[in-house]
């Protein structure tokens, strides 16, 4: 299994509100297999492949990726996971309009 998800769960508070986003997600693929995930705005895609590519944390649950077990890496090796591991092209990528393509990379 090249993939594994059990169990993910992850909820977001502000003030008063918590708000639960993911309930108890599961999903396996295999190496070279895709997969899609669906739904409406707000049910929790981002979240997912924010926590599959670690940039966000869950709150509870266990995630392999090349059995690697991600939700137990601390922020070093989530660091070298996503160096290595992962690629992400952000929807919005907040580039600043009056700068270069060299500029705006040369900004971090």
């Amino acid at each position: 299994m090249f993939l594994k998800v059990e169990n993910l769960k992850k909820s977001y508070k502000t003030a008063d509100v918590t708000t639960t986003v993911l309930k108890g997600v599961k999903m396996n693929l295999d190496k070279g297999e895709i997969g899609v995930i669906l739904g409406p705005s707000g049910s929790g895609k981002s979240t997912i492949l924010n926590i599959l590519g670690g940039i966000d944390r869950c709150d509870s649950g266990i995630i392999f990726v090349n059995n690697i077990e991600i939700t137990k890496l601390n922020d070093t090796e989530l660091t070298s996971y996503r160096r290595e591991n992962i690629g992400f092209i952000f929807q919005f990528y907040n580039l600043i309009p009056n700068l270069t393509v060299v500029e705006n990379i040369e900004i971090v």
